[in-house]
């Protein structure tokens, strides 16, 4: 499995506590914006799904989840449900033979090393459906580093994200920017894209 060790020790010996923080984010408009695009009852993948509590949301409106992130502890802490699967995989390792009608990943791609980010969000395009919507959530900015807390981050520009999204002949459907705070307590821009297959 590729992923960062460090990063992936933090949440697996602070899965319950990140688990309270992350239940408390509640992402409405975001959310909504998503699920408007997909069918009722449609197929999510949570990638890097972390606590899992965008997974319990979609669960709760009458979605089928795939869920996978690196942290073994981070994916017990997830309910199960009848409608959820959960794997343990990173982004370069996960398959299924699933194609879905949505994939959201909210601030997971950017635990990646800038070289793996596209072949990242390569393989993912492959479970998406011809007519389905990927969501992205990511730290806005221009630099590799690692947090208080030892976690790696990659920061993404608008122009350099847009440019990766192209060149997988994908396209943006929305772009929006919005501040917030990250659980070490730093204040931080973030980017919010909506994207598709080109057709």
């Amino acid at each position: 499995m590729k992923f960062d060790k460090q990063t992936i020790e933090f949440y697996n010996e602070n899965a319950q506590k990140y688990s309270s923080y992350s239940y408390d984010h509640e992402k409405g408009d975001l959310y909504q914006k998503f699920l408007n695009n997909l069918p009722k009852q449609g197929s999510i993948l949570d990638a890097g799904c972390g606590a899992g509590w965008d997974t319990k949301f979609f669960l709760s409106n009458g979605y089928f989840v795939t869920a996978f992130d690196a942290s073994i502890k981070l994916l017990e802490v997830i309910e199960t449900h009848k409608n959820l699967e959960k794997i343990e995989s990173d982004f370069l390792n996960f398959k299924s033979e699933n194609i879905f009608d949505g994939i959201w990943a909210s601030f997971s791609l950017q635990h990646l090393p800038k070289n793996d980010f596209k072949p990242a969000l390569k393989l993912l395009k492959n479970s998406l459906s011809e007519t389905g919507f990927f969501y992205i959530g990511i730290h806005e900015g221009n630099k590799e580093i690692r947090d208080t807390l030892g976690r790696y981050y990659s920061y993404y520009g608008e122009s350099e994200i847009s440019g990766i999204i192209q060149s997988l002949n994908l396209r943006i459907f929305s772009l929006d920017k919005l501040e917030s705070t990250s659980f070490d307590g730093k204040k931080i821009n973030t980017m919010h894209l909506l994207i598709q297959k080109n057709k």
